[in-house]
């Protein structure tokens, strides 16, 4: 689930900043046989495959955690149910594969378990502070403030 704060207008003739849950198709990935896929019957069903196979992912689940962009305030946030069990240094997020690395303070590398979808991506590709927040029946429990760095492009040396 992927939360975006927008302004909206209600019936009594006012503008009001209410969030959305963006059930959209969002992944751009092609199936084998270059053939979009159909829409997933949710979200959570559409966080794309293969760049995590073989990864110890932070969250299980996609449904362990959620996004929200606020879009307003500038300010990203991860909530989450279960707890990370480890101490995170930073995270770095790759545009080539759309995928956000966990860093840990004893330099594990862990996939955070979901590709970020194109409706999200203008607001996590860039350097910035974000908040992981653990949750408990919709109650914020404790929280760390993250740094997110980009991942520069890998250069490839050609040998003449």
């Amino acid at each position: 689930m992927i939360l975006l704060s927008v302004t909206g207008y209600n019936p009594l003739q006012h503008y009001d900043n209410m969030p959305f849950l963006a059930d959209l198709f969002m992944s751009d990935e092609k199936n084998n046989n270059g053939a979009t896929p159909k829409s997933p019957k949710s979200m959570g069903d559409d966080w794309g495959s293969g760049f995590g196979a073989g990864r110890t992912k932070l969250f299980e689940s996609t449904k362990d955690f959620d996004i929200y962009c606020d879009r307003e305030r500038d300010v990203n946030y991860i909530f989450h149910g279960p707890e990370l069990g480890c101490t995170i240094d930073h995270l770095e997020y790759d545009p080539e594969t759309c995928h956000v690395t966990v860093v840990t303070n004893d330099r594990q590398r862990l996939d955070l378990g979901a590709r970020i979808q194109w409706l999200v991506r203008p607001y996590i590709a860039k350097e910035q502070d974000l908040f992981i927040i653990r949750t408990e029946n919709g109650e914020a429990i404790d929280g760390v403030e993250v740094p997110l760095k980009i991942k520069e492009p890998e250069i490839t040396k050609t040998v003449n």
